[in-house]
């Protein structure tokens, strides 16, 4: 989901967070100059997941037009759980008191599936090695509990992404096609963690802690 952020998009957005959020009731308990680099960070990270989810969706839709039917359902999987994640951090804005933000997305790049993957994966990986650990840190700095709690909930599900797409690339090339590559995915509606099958998934080893039976199944 690596993508080169309009700059001037986003200073604009973050200027009307800041507003609003100094604005906002909350405004005596939460300074903005306490929780900057959060709100920039969630901006950053909900129009990130936006474009992901944009990404996704056309990437699937070329995958089932060259015969991938699982790696299109795999794609669609994944833009769900990207969805989850831009709306928790949008539910952490307003835990800071502010609106939440919906950008538009991306124009997505669609190439072939086997290229599609290659972008998805080195996406993902950047997410979860660079992108999230600096964003966590940052919260944690300035005290932003739940924004932490959403920025980790989003990386652990990026590790999954990458795990999964890695697999099914490697899939496709020995193979060239995708029929050993699972016929069905499951999201988290809580927390967008992605699963291959939820048989023998416990509560307790999940994010969230939420029962498996209720996922969203692809």
């Amino acid at each position: 989901m690596k993508k080169i952020i309009n700059i001037t998009a986003l200073l604009m957005a973050v200027a009307i967070l800041t507003t609003s959020f100094a604005n906002s009731n909350d405004g005596s308990i939460y300074g903005s100059s306490n929780h900057e680099k959060t709100i920039q960070n969630m901006v950053a990270a909900i129009t990130g997941e936006t474009d992901a989810r944009a990404k996704y969706i056309a990437f699937s839709i070329r995958a089932t037009e060259e015969g991938f039917f699982n790696i299109a359902k795999l794609f669609l999987a994944s833009a769900e759980g990207e969805v989850i994640h831009a709306r928790n951090h949008n539910l952490v804005l307003q835990d800071l008191g502010l609106r939440t933000y919906h950008p538009t997305p991306s124009i997505p790049v669609v190439l072939t599936t086997m290229e599609n993957l290659l972008a998805a994966i080195e996406g993902e990986t950047y997410e979860f090695q660079v992108m999230y650990p600096g964003f966590i840190a940052d919260a944690q700095s300035e005290g932003s509990d739940n924004a932490v709690e959403s920025f980790m909930w989003a990386l652990g599900a990026e590790i999954k992404h990458a795990r999964f797409l890695t697999k099914a690339l490697e899939i496709l090339k020995t193979t060239g096609s995708d029929e050993t590559l699972p016929s069905t995915w499951y999201v988290c509606p809580k927390c967008g963690d992605l699963f291959d099958s939820i048989e023998g998934i416990a509560v307790s080893q999940m994010f969230c802690r939420v029962d498996p039976s209720t996922f969203l199944k692809f």
